[in-house]
């Protein structure tokens, strides 16, 4: 039996549309993650955020994050007292944000936090400290591997 032309475009036609609509049906059906859920409205006040870290660059002494084998130690610079600091320390997974963490800041009175990686789970994090001092605020960002 020979087959025409005709249905032979036909069929390349009809295959075509059913692969486009399988691949749509797939494609449509993908678990979208994006980094934050409102980034609009972060990339609004990202100017904000920009005024922190000038600020932040122009300190004579910066905050320090040491990460060590148990603990992340969050030293502050010595010109500010202990108890007018402070703000939010941000553990971002970027692989999970179910895994994120955030802890206010709790200076002792050498101006450092400790913060123990037992409740981290190992791999890369992203370390975002927004401080303040009285009226003027501070951010700091720093990329960890949590063993």
């Amino acid at each position: 039996m020979k087959i025409s032309w005709g249905v032979k475009i036909a069929a390349t036609y009809i295959i075509f549309v059913i692969g486009v609509l399988v691949m749509v049906f797939i494609f449509m059906n993908q678990d979208v993650h994006l980094v934050t859920d409102n980034y609009y409205a972060k990339e609004l006040e990202y100017q904000k955020q920009i005024d922190k870290i000038n600020r932040t660059n122009q300190l004579e002494e910066q905050l320090q994050i040491i990460n060590q084998q148990s603990f992340v130690q969050f030293i502050f610079p010595v010109q500010f007292k202990p108890e007018e600091i402070t703000g939010k320390i941000n553990f971002y997974r970027p692989s999970d944000q179910s895994k994120d963490i955030a802890i206010d800041v709790a200076t002792d009175t050498s101006n450092s936090q400790i913060v123990f990686t037992d409740i981290f789970v190992k791999g890369v994090w992203k370390v975002k400290v927004d401080w303040s001092v009285k009226e003027n605020h501070y951010y700091n960002e720093k990329i960890l591997l949590v063993n």
